[in-house]
């Protein structure tokens, strides 16, 4: 069985009780998220599931209610422990969106691997991750 959050559904403006587009799933242990809008890692650390487990990011587009929670999430990952690598996934120019964005996070105690995926193949690929 696999349990889903919405841990994120607000629109382009945070509210104090709906924060930007993220979907969190976790099967057996293990956590995929879709999307990383702002305030993502507070909705997760208030629903109790943790970081350190979270194996893959999936970015569906670079608007910046989807992505602009990535440099505090990842941060949060790095303080829970993690050290191996972690997974993100995006359209083409994923990679560089996410270095971009990660200027001010500084050093990381794990690698981040990069799968960029010509955006009309992202969807089918989401549903192979299913």
């Amino acid at each position: 069985m696999f349990d889903i959050a919405l841990v994120g559904s607000g629109g382009m403006m945070p509210l104090h009780n709906r924060f930007l587009s993220s979907a969190l799933l976790r099967f057996e242990g293990r956590m995929l998220l879709i999307d990383c809008g702002e305030g993502a890692q507070v909705s997760i650390k208030q629903i109790g599931w943790g970081f350190k487990t979270i194996d893959c990011i999936c970015l569906t587009h670079f608007h910046a209610d989807h992505v602009t929670g990535l440099p505090g999430l990842l941060l949060s990952i790095g303080h829970s422990g993690r050290e191996e690598p972690l997974t993100i996934i995006g359209p083409i120019g994923v990679a560089h969106i996410v270095k971009s964005l990660c200027v001010v996070v500084g050093e990381l105690p794990f690698d981040i691997e990069f799968v960029e995926i010509p955006k009309e193949g992202l969807a089918c690929f989401l549903v192979s991750l299913l």
